[in-house]
């Protein structure tokens, strides 16, 4: 199907890959009858431009019904998901209304908004207040501002109305849980969809500490080597009763802190505690229902120095629960991303049927001569060679900080141990080594730094854009396999054959993303684990082309 997109592509001229990609999904999705689509976009293509003129087109032929139950209920407009809030906002820099465009509206949580009538709070703060305080604030000042004139609703409401909107993965799914104030539209398109199984694992896992249960008055806590059987039974008994019993308290606490004048920290304080409960409520509510021993793995760990018990569920297939929190919310869906790897393992993880969902690869422009990939071979980075393999790799690293002496670059170091191993035996003033806390302000040192400053992480991998100056070389310490210690991983690798190699070459690709952003960019990148050899030879098939022609014999 070719299509004269001029109408609806929101920039000047449709790139070769970008009208390959649109005409592609417009013909799977009306033409196929397909209801997913897959695109397989290296970096440069364009994704964004993609989305946007399929969403218009669509919009313009008339859009989708959607079927719930024996009622088909027709749907208009479309919503945009990514991940990464930086994406979220580039999104609204080339198609929201400051952009001229005026194409796309966007929506955060109401965290990310000043309360309109007490101006030193968030509207998360005022917002939780009003609905827990009930009918004690009918009448008030407060309660007039927050109906009326909450600049979070506001924003809200035009969102739900607008024809194009995006959000972030974590509140689209908390939104559509809690509040259920968004509608199914005619398409959903999920960028970064190689995230999905993660972003889903995330969202339905539930912990239990006995930190937190004794903090409920919950003195009986299982031991570590209880089975999950009675695991579950004290969660449905002790813990709920005391889980709620908390919760009706802390409603009384509210109420009598609630006076005329503004609200003080104790009783934001109390506040934002009874939401986590509240939340915290209705996810293991939800977990009970769902709990199926099958498909749940318990994983107890200590929790702190004191020897505190802990109790984590995670879901190792994430697929029956797609439909319900993301994939109902588009007659159509549209997933994007440059990383999908392989059409049948992704679709199993993610729960697409492969025979519903259209495929494919579109390659990156980004000339291969600019992107050279060197395999240097140091050592095994495996468990049992990990120590001996450090020791070499050091010397190559300083070695190739000095080739780049004057450039600024990254080290994918996978885990903590092998990033404060090289900062320690280097002992060089321009790597810079970030923690939990302060990784956001560690890359803004860097692009802002006049030094050729190095960045050292194990979590880099995606979501951080080094264009041009600010990485001219890349360092892979390890391959990024996941973690086999961790049971829910081993559990997915038995089930999804293809699980464990795709999801180890999505985080070799991720990983190379970073530092080459435009096709005039360049950057040189080295693998120095000798277990990508023997990686990379079974499992070539699995990386794209351009991957593949930057590799250099």
């Amino acid at each position: 199907m070719t299509t004269d997109y001029a109408a609806y592509f929101p920039f000047p001229t449709v790139r070769a890959e970008q009208r390959q990609a649109i005409d592609f999904a417009i013909d799977a999705f009306l033409a196929q009858k397909k209801r997913f689509v897959i695109l397989e976009a290296g970096t440069g293509v364009g994704k964004s431009g993609i989305a946007v003129a399929i969403s218009r087109y669509l919009a313009a032929a008339g859009g989708p019904t959607f079927q719930l139950d024996d009622t088909t209920i027709p749907t208009k407009g479309a919503y945009v998901i990514t991940t990464q809030k930086i994406l979220q906002a580039q999104y609204m820099d080339d198609f929201g209304p400051a952009s001229g465009k005026n194409l796309m509206l966007s929506l955060k949580s109401a965290s990310n908004y000043s309360c309109g009538f007490y101006t030193d709070m968030r509207c998360s703060d005022s917002r939780r207040l009003m609905k827990q305080l009930g009918k004690s604030v009918f009448g008030t000042n407060f309660h007039k501002a927050c109906s009326t004139a909450c600049p979070y609703k506001l924003d809200k409401e035009q969102f739900i109305e607008g024809p194009l909107g995006i959000t972030n993965f974590s509140y689209f799914l908390a939104e559509t849980m809690y509040a259920k104030q968004l509608v199914p539209r005619s398409l959903l398109v999920i960028d970064e969809c190689h995230n999905v199984e993660a972003e889903l694992g995330k969202f339905i896992e539930v912990s239990f500490s006995e930190r937190f249960a004794r903090s409920l008055g919950c003195r009986s806590v299982p031991a570590l080597s209880a089975s999950a059987d009675a695991v579950l039974a004290w969660i449905k008994g002790p813990y709920k009763k005391a889980l709620q019993g908390t919760l009706d308290g802390l409603t009384k606490k509210m109420s009598a802190q609630f006076g005329k004048s503004a609200p003080n920290k104790d009783l934001t304080d109390t506040s934002k505690r009874y939401e986590l409960l509240d939340k915290h409520v209705c996810k293991v509510n939800r977990f009970i229902m769902t709990y199926d021993p099958k498909n749940w793995v318990m994983n107890p760990v200590k929790d702190d120095a004191k020897g505190g018990r802990k109790f984590e569920f995670k879901p190792v297939d994430v697929s029956p629960y797609a439909y319900e929190h993301l994939y109902r919310f588009g007659s159509l869906v549209l997933l994007m991303s440059a990383t999908v790897v392989d059409k049948d393992t992704f679709c199993k993880s993610v729960g697409i049927d492969p025979a519903d969902a259209a495929f494919l690869r579109v390659p990156s422009p980004f000339p291969p001569q600019n992107r050279p990939i060197h395999f240097l071979g140091v050592g095994s980075m495996s468990k049992d060679c990990i120590d001996k393999t450090l020791l070499g790799m050091t010397s190559v690293i300083k070695d190739l900080l000095e080739l780049h002496k004057d450039e600024k670059g990254i080290i994918h170091c996978v885990n903590y141990k092998v990033a404060r191993w090289i900062v320690d035996h280097l002992s060089d003033p321009r790597l810079l080594l970030h923690d939990s806390t302060n990784r956001d302000q560690m890359i803004a040192f860097h692009l802002d730094s006049p030094d050729p400053t190095v960045l050292v992480s194990p979590s880099m991998t995606e979501g951080v854009d080094l264009a041009d100056d600010s990485s001219r070389f890349q360092i892979l310490c390890k391959v990024p396999f996941p973690y086999l210690g961790d049971p829910v991983i081993q559990m997915r690798m038995q089930r999804n054959a293809g699980w464990y190699a795709c999801s180890t070459a999505r985080a070799v690709i991720q990983a190379f993303g970073r530092s080459i952003r435009n096709k005039d960019d360049h950057a040189t990148s080295y693998i120095l684990d000798s277990d990508w050899q023997k990686f990379y030879r079974t499992n070539s098939a699995m990386f794209p082309p351009e991957f593949v022609a930057a590799l250099q014999a």
